[in-house]
């Protein structure tokens, strides 16, 4: 019996050489297991390594909070101190992240600091760096079903550029 289906022939192209890498970095154990990937494909390809994080600013912390750090200023002053806090305080990890990676013998590595919505955020970054790979951590993909966290289910289902998701 003959077929009538002919013989795809496999096309191979070279591999992918990356130019810049962003690196969705949330602060967690997970992210710098990811970090570390996106510094030896940065190394591997000499690929600047964009290294951001997103501020969500619709996340309120609760008001016994705010009231603890303001106890003697107005709700309104207490939020901002805190978002000025959160905000050198994730300044201060990405720039610890970068100095460990030039040590490691990483080529340019860049910190960005976004506020926004994290998926919204990290996907126009990706387009705005013209970034040929994103890299995120996953620490919510669980077998069988294998299911991803929000984040990181909603950049992969929006954007068309190539992601690693690291998880453990």
């Amino acid at each position: 019996m003959e077929s009538n289906t002919k013989a795809r022939k496999l096309t191979i192209s070279p591999p992918q050489v990356y130019q810049k890498i962003l690196m969705a970095h949330d602060g967690s154990e997970m992210s710098d297991k990811a970090l570390r990937h996106a510094l030896y494909l940065s190394k591997s390809t000499g690929a600047e390594l964009v290294i951001m994080n997103v501020i969500d600013p619709d996340v309120i912390p609760p008001s016994a909070l705010l009231a603890f750090i303001g106890h003697d200023k107005p709700l309104d002053q207490a939020k901002e101190d805190l978002k000025n806090t959160q905000e050198g305080g994730v300044k201060q990890m990405l720039e610890e992240r970068v100095r460990v990676c030039k040590e490691l013998g990483a080529g340019k590595v860049t910190p960005i600091v976004r506020a926004g919505k994290p998926v919204e955020e990290i996907i126009a970054a990706a387009e705005e760096e013209n970034c040929d790979l994103i890299v995120m951590a996953s620490s919510k993909i669980t077998s069988p079903v294998r299911s991803l966290g929000s984040v990181a289910r909603r950049v992969l289902d929006s954007t068309r550029k190539a992601i690693l998701i690291v998880h453990e």
